[in-house]
């Protein structure tokens, strides 16, 4: 969806006047915008209700949120209000994301998918749950997370999926994926779960990164995954699930129909399970970046002109861009800068600056600049949009880490009279210093 829009010579943003914005609060400003979490995720379940009963697909649509994207409190408490359920990626993700859920009525049946490399608190935490009454699909990582779970005891068999490890074929990670189980794990994974009754298999799980999307290398996996689901159905009856991951398109002027992709999606999955003899799997997307990534735009005011280079001027914002915008310099994450004012102003070649004095606090699009209105008498206002999603985590903005990963213990070493010290400068991280960094209070998240 594209929630900017320029009206009467005004820049808009999810119907917010932009310079408005800029007068009243200053800058640098980040706006967070609630309701296109609420939007996103309803875009997206009412495209499957349509597909389902157009193609008459048997499955049913689960739109879990994928926590790892966005921790601040209000963002994850918004996205489980609306999503089917939420997806979590470490130990600290599914303590936060359970005490949440615990702590509001309206969110206390939603389900919890669990993700990622399971370290044995996280994989007890995950029993403890089932066995607390909490609905929890455990996706097998690795096969010696299945060996800890088939040691475990059970008021009822433990619902799990399994993660296929496929080729990344497009994205900024193509020709690396860790995750999942290779074709030798998968063999020893269903020898395994045969003749045992603690685990019931439920799922089969692949993912292929939704942004940059490519629809022939995404069908390509897709029937990889399709494959293995109906080889293992022919020995695990219990099966009832697909699970695509974050694979949900996303395109960078916001015009992508998830109307046609739905219906395109289920009228594959029906084509293929029908020549299967196979029941139509449920399907479920988990995505955080598709949630959160339109959510939130930053504001600057330029600060400064310089013009080092006679192809281009420089526009030094008053923030800076590395801090700002971590996903674009590690994953190369496109971002969209567009100017707020001064709109009928003539444009001229420019890059950003951050205010910093490091070199790399850059910015110059994907054409290598950017055209922006020349600098009036009048402030210039720069917004970046799509800033929802990972910023904050992958500078520890706050205090919070990537996928709720623990700060480490921090050991300063130093010589005193010729023998080594040792002081602990900081613990570990803990649970409760996690939830305070992400504002996890009831109470501040009954304000939204």
């Amino acid at each position: 969806m594209n929630y900017f829009e320029i009206k009467n010579g005004k820049t808009f943003y999810d119907g917010v006047d932009l310079q408005e914005m800029a007068k009243k609060f200053g800058t640098p400003t980040k706006l967070v915008f609630l309701d296109i979490i609420e939007n996103q995720i309803k875009t997206l379940q009412q495209a499957f209700q349509k597909a389902i009963k157009t193609q008459a697909y048997c499955g049913k649509f689960f739109y879990f949120n994928a926590n790892k994207a966005n921790y601040a409190s209000e963002i994850v408490f918004s996205a489980a209000k609306f999503a089917d359920g939420v997806e979590t990626s470490s130990y600290y993700d599914l303590l936060l994301t359970a005490t949440l859920l615990n702590s509001f009525k309206a969110l206390e049946n939603k389900p919890i998918i669990a993700n990622g490399f399971k370290t044995t608190n996280y994989l007890q935490e995950i029993v403890n749950l089932h066995n607390g009454g909490r609905k929890i699909v455990d996706i097998v990582d690795d096969l010696s997370e299945l060996d800890f779970l088939l040691s475990k005891d059970y008021m009822s068999p433990l619902e799990i999926g399994v993660r296929i490890n496929l080729e990344g074929l497009y994205g900024h990670n193509k020709e690396c994926d860790r995750f999942g189980l290779s074709q030798d794990d998968l063999k020893e994974f269903k020898n395994k779960l045969k003749n045992q009754t603690k685990l019931k298999l439920t799922t089969i799980h692949f993912h292929q990164r939704g942004f940059e999307f490519e629809e022939d290398k995404f069908f390509q996996n897709l029937f990889k995954a399709c494959n293995k689901y109906a080889e293992f159905f022919k020995d695990f009856g219990s099966l009832t699930t697909l699970d695509i991951g974050g694979g949900t398109p996303w395109s960078y002027d916001g015009n992508t129909n998830y109307d046609c992709w739905a219906e395109n999606l289920l009228k594959t999955l029906k084509n293929y399970f029908d020549e299967q003899n196979i029941p139509h799997p449920n399907l479920i997307i988990e995505n955080g970046k598709y949630t959160t990534k339109d959510c939130i735009i930053n504001l600057y005011e330029v600060a400064g002109v310089k013009k080092t280079d006679s192809k281009f001027f420089w526009y030094v914002l008053d923030g800076s861009l590395m801090v700002a915008i971590p996903e674009h310099y590690m994953c190369g994450e496109i971002m969209k800068v567009v100017a707020v004012n001064n709109l009928e102003a003539k444009k001229v070649k420019a890059k950003l600056s951050g205010i910093t004095c490091d070199c790399d606090d850059v910015f110059s699009g994907e054409e290598g600049y950017m055209m922006l209105p020349e600098i009036q008498k009048e402030k210039q206002i720069i917004a970046i949009l799509g800033t929802g999603s990972y910023q904050e985590s992958l500078t520890s903005q706050k205090g919070i880490r990537h996928c709720l990963v623990p700060a480490e213990k921090r050991i300063v070493s130093f010589l005193k009279n010729g023998k080594r010290e040792f002081v602990v400068a900081e613990n570990v991280q803990t649970i409760e210093e996690v939830f305070n960094n992400a504002k996890l209070n009831k109470k501040y998240l009954q304000s939204f």
